[in-house]
């Protein structure tokens, strides 16, 4: 006749009792959008969507060559995807969601004098709900994408005759893939802000929002250079309007002292021009020293007749 437990052991066999297997598959419903019956599968923990098609495309062979696309509460599942710990975290944040509700309820009626009643949390459970996706049924694969996989040829064609984006025009202008990835590594590091802002469903609206940044740049340099004609137009402007009213306030800045450097052959380095004033606006200051000296001897010699 077996002996009875003590309290304490009572104790640590409830704590032992109480810890629950995780479960490693889950039962998923898929519901098609061509009036096909619901297929009814058992997802496991390590199962991509990927292999999830290919059970979709077994069961129903009437799907073997039809493009599919997985949904769920509005998005798009891509291949990588393992929809059991996909689906598992989504529980998870709506379960934490409604328990910082009813906490926040809870708070507000105490603070009214409402009476509250307390609730105990449910036990946890080895069985998970079962799910539900919604699968779109596109249009028959191409003979060359059915036997390499819709995931992997599909991408390749569309690699192959869209044209090139973003810094991937600078290909056409002699400029390495290395340099080019660099070129996007730097730009996407200063505009980490505004791709963070964003919400992408799919990898594919990843890459065409880049893309489209990546063009905005582009132009908006090319638009730089065609308005450079009135900025120098603007610079020659000040330079005369300077050197008219204020002809001698320049000079100060013209003076540059040679540089104490000398090369091995004993050559002096190269001086530098005037960061201050642009070679326009210096023909500008030249322009307009002039014209205030003509005008200052022209009243001269008009006050001596």
């Amino acid at each position: 006749m077996p002996q009875p437990l003590s309290d304490k052991a009572k104790g640590k066999q409830r704590a032992v009792d109480a810890v629950p297997v995780p479960p490693a598959t889950r039962q998923l419903v898929i519901r098609f959008t061509d009036g096909i019956p619901d297929l009814e599968l058992t997802l496991g923990k390590d199962e991509s969507v990927r292999g999830l098609k290919f059970s979709i495309r077994t069961k129903r062979p009437q799907l073997e060559r039809r493009r599919l696309k997985l949904i769920h509460a509005g998005r798009l599942l891509t291949a990588e995807i393992k929809p059991f710990e996909w689906l598992q975290s989504l529980e998870d944040r709506q379960r934490r969601a409604s328990a910082r509700d009813e906490a926040a309820s809870a708070s507000a009626a105490s603070s009214t004098g409402e009476d509250i009643q307390t609730t105990t949390a449910p036990a946890p459970s080895t069985t998970l709900p079962t799910a539900y996706l919604h699968c779109s049924v596109g249009p028959e694969l191409e003979a060359e994408e059915a036997e390499d996989g819709e995931d992997g040829q599909v991408r390749l064609q569309s690699t192959q005759i869209r044209p090139l984006r973003g810094f991937d025009r600078l290909a056409g202008a002699g400029f390495s893939e290395a340099d080019i990835a660099n070129f996007r590594r730097q730009f996407h590091a200063g505009a980490a802000d505004s791709l963070a802002l964003a919400e992408f469903a799919t990898e594919e609206e990843y890459e065409e929002y880049a893309r489209t940044l990546e063009e905005q740049w582009i132009e908006s340099i090319d638009n730089s250079g065609i308005g450079s004609p009135s900025t120098d137009s603007n610079a020659v402007l000040q330079g005369v309007l300077l050197g008219f009213f204020m002809p001698f306030l320049p000079f100060f800045y013209f003076a540059s002292p040679k540089l104490p450097i000398f090369w091995s052959s004993g050559e002096s380095v190269e001086t530098l021009g005037s960061v201050i004033f642009s070679r326009r606006m210096q023909m500008g200051l030249v322009v307009g020293f002039a014209i205030n000296v003509l005008l200052g001897l022209w009243r001269y010699l008009w006050g001596s007749l």
